[in-house]
């Protein structure tokens, strides 16, 4: 079973199309979606039409879920605009996906089994997102017995062997190389470059191989979107994959 894993396009259109050009090539049974589709100051409503005719499976993530609620109050700014660009349909297309999903045999979720907007292989420490302890993240999984595990959220590629021998995997971010997060405890993610990233992950038996990919596209576009929506920050995001 080879699976292509892409998440965390977060409304970001030319580096969606190119990673769907380079699944396109491949032999894959399946594509899974790990959520987080629109919320963006760039193309979200192009972005969520594309992915909903993808045959892709898809789960839900904390800003999807957030986008698609029929309450609006609350929302930052990315959710804001995405929210705005949006019709009623495919803002109930993104609250109605699920939670998680099995897809052969790899539990799929988008941040932690339990919470959809709680890292699972990562930690803050000093305002940055560093790798979690294998003692965290074993305790992040209690009542969790899957062989093979597909996360996101953090927009940071990971690979992780459980001393169970079960494996996890965050393929990084599509379409959001760094972001600041305000909420407490405040901190950023830096992937470190502006890359659309995704993963293939072929399962053979109890062997686990991925292989993490690291494409380019017109990253020089997508920072103009933002820039043209009055998102300095998001510009620099996507050119750098730095927030400083």
């Amino acid at each position: 079973m080879r699976l292509g894993v892409i998440a965390d396009v977060h409304g970001n259109l030319p580096a969606l199309e190119a990673v769907m050009e380079r699944l396109a090539g491949l032999e894959l049974d399946a594509v899974v979606n790990l959520g987080d589709c629109a919320s963006s100051p760039l193309w979200p409503a192009e972005s969520v039409a594309l992915l909903r005719k993808s045959g892709f499976h898809h789960v839900r993530g904390n800003h999807d879920r957030v986008v698609g609620a029929p309450d609006s109050t609350g929302l930052g700014p990315s959710d804001t605009y995405a929210r705005s660009q949006l019709d009623q349909e495919a803002r109930d297309w993104l609250h109605a996906l699920p939670f998680s999903l099995s897809v052969a045999g790899a539990l799929c979720i988008h941040a932690s089994p339990h919470d959809d907007n709680t890292y699972l292989l990562e930690s803050v420490v000093a305002g940055r997102l560093l790798p979690a302890s294998l003692a965290e993240v074993e305790g992040r999984l209690e009542g969790q017995d899957a062989r093979l595990i597909l996360c996101a959220h953090s927009h940071l590629p990971r690979l992780l062997r459980l001393g169970s021998g079960a494996t996890i995997v965050n393929p990084g971010s599509v379409g959001c190389p760094a972001y600041d997060d305000p909420d407490a405890p405040a901190h950023v993610s830096e992937s470190g470059s502006p890359h659309a990233r995704f993963a293939l992950v072929t399962v053979e038996g109890d062997k686990v191989e991925v292989a993490f990919q690291a494409i380019a596209y017109d990253w020089d576009a997508a920072a103009r979107r933002a820039r043209e929506n009055g998102r300095e920050d998001w510009a620099q995001a996507l050119l750098k994959g730095w927030m400083s």
